[in-house]
């Protein structure tokens, strides 16, 4: 058996999950003092985090044409893969957590959902993470956000 070199562990954004989880407790007060049922609730809540996954998904597929410069055909088949596959666990994020939601919204008084990030889950990108809190790599082009 091959045993293959530890690899770095990638950071997951964490600083906006209780900030996420305030926010939809919030909307959720409200829209349930302008009665919504819990269902629609629900759904709603879903929806917009289906929207930030498929926003994330576009700038994923964004990338499909940044493999560094001057790298051999090889690696720009193998980038253009990796951003394929990124793209594609995020459509299915989207797709799953839509689903997950038309499944609860048919049981009734269901409670709304609450986001919990699994340990090896992708983050959702945000445009307003500070240049601190990202890592630049030599490897990225210049001029590109952090991820």
């Amino acid at each position: 058996m091959s045993q293959h070199p530890q690899r770095r562990r990638l950071p997951l954004i964490a600083v906006y999950r209780e900030t996420a989880a305030k926010a939809e407790q919030r909307v959720t007060e409200l829209l349930d003092a302008a009665g919504a049922s819990p269902a629609e609730v629900h759904t709603l809540i879903a929806a917009i985090q289906a929207g930030a996954v498929e926003g994330a998904q576009g700038e994923v597929i964004e990338l499909d044409t940044q493999a560094p410069s001057g790298s051999s055909d090889q690696v720009h088949e193998g980038w253009f893969r990796a951003v394929e596959a990124i793209a594609g666990r995020l459509t299915h994020i989207a797709d799953r957590t839509v689903r997950q939601s038309r499944t609860a919204a048919s049981v009734p008084d269901m409670p709304p959902v609450v986001s919990r990030s699994e340990p090896n889950s992708l983050p959702t990108p945000v445009d307003s993470v500070g240049r601190t809190r990202c890592t630049r790599s030599s490897r990225q082009p210049s001029g590109s956000s952090c991820l």
